[in-house]
């Protein structure tokens, strides 16, 4: 296998499982919920998240894998074996798709303090 097919194959597949890890984390999130008629018989129904927050995070995650697959085995080019950058071509681009999948979890799912409850008291916790 030469350099050209594992980064084509390997962009190809990054950017799959880019994607489809990004639509399902935004699709499953609590902030995608609300918009899509989470509410009580479909009060607060915002459909536009389908045409502003979704091509955006489709993109994001069909960009951002194959981008770091790609820069990893250009830096890498000609330092050892194509077995050994291809490894280390996956384990970066593994990295950096579980920090933009935390990243893209954190953004979609905000903290409310609201809606944390430690025990069942009226205070916090944390007061006492």
């Amino acid at each position: 296998m030469e350099q050209r097919d594992a980064a084509g194959y390997g962009g190809c597949a990054t950017a799959a499982l880019g994607a489809a890890t990004a639509l399902f984390v935004w699709g499953s999130s609590r902030r995608t919920g609300i918009h899509m008629g989470g509410g009580f018989e479909g009060e607060g129904a915002d459909i536009s998240v389908l045409w502003t927050e979704m091509p955006l995070v489709l993109l994001a995650g069909a960009l951002i894998p194959p981008v770091t697959w790609l820069l990893t085995l250009r830096l890498l080019r000609g330092r050892g074996p194509l077995r050994a950058r291809v490894l280390v071509a996956a384990a970066c681009t593994a990295g950096v798709l579980v920090a933009s999948t935390w990243a893209l979890h954190t953004w979609s799912n905000p903290y409310d303090p609201d809606s944390v409850r430690l025990s069942g008291v009226l205070l916090s916790d944390l007061d006492q």
